[in-house]
């Protein structure tokens, strides 16, 4: 089989799996597929100036946050049927792409990205003038919301992502 060079990710069966459901000419002619969570993310930046639609298949509610302030980037969930992939891709239906499970307050986004800053906490205190409790009350519902589990798991996802941008 014919693998595609638009489809970027570091798991073979991911492309392996796309390329079985659209063709190698359809992949390279028209999009950029992103898998953000295997990727080699030095080779997935160079996909967004090139002019082509871009497909990023996302797992989690945080890499959404992480990475919604890219233009032109059609978020799909990783564990979407076939079908619904292929809608999205082929169809261009906003109604199949990525759907947020825990949407977060605008001080909740406004935590999160002074934490993608790499603020510390004191700085995100006096930036977003909150106390230290408020700010500990904010990455709380962070953590519940995002299911990540702790703030060690937070923040190492925040780093892979800061190491991304």
């Amino acid at each position: 089989m014919d693998l595609s060079n638009s489809v970027i990710s570091d798991d073979y069966f991911f492309i392996l799996g796309l390329s079985a459901i659209l063709s190698r000419e359809l992949i390279d002619e028209n999009y950029f597929i992103v898998d953000v969570e295997t990727t080699n993310h030095l080779q997935a930046s160079r996909c967004l100036f090139q002019g082509r639609n871009v497909f990023a298949f996302i797992s989690n509610d945080l890499d959404y946050y992480m990475h919604c302030h890219l233009e032109n980037v059609t978020f799909i969930d990783r564990q979407a049927p076939e079908k619904e992939v292929l809608f999205c891709l082929l169809v261009d239906n906003a109604r199949f792409n990525y759907r947020i499970r825990h949407p977060l307050s605008c001080r909740e986004k406004e935590v999160l990205f002074c934490m993608k800053d790499g603020l510390s906490t004191h700085a995100i205190g006096e930036r977003l003038s909150m106390n230290m409790k408020t700010f500990y009350a904010h990455r709380a519902r962070l953590i519940t919301k995002l299911q990540v589990g702790n703030r060690i798991a937070l923040y190492k996802n925040i780093a892979r992502h800061r190491a991304i941008a």
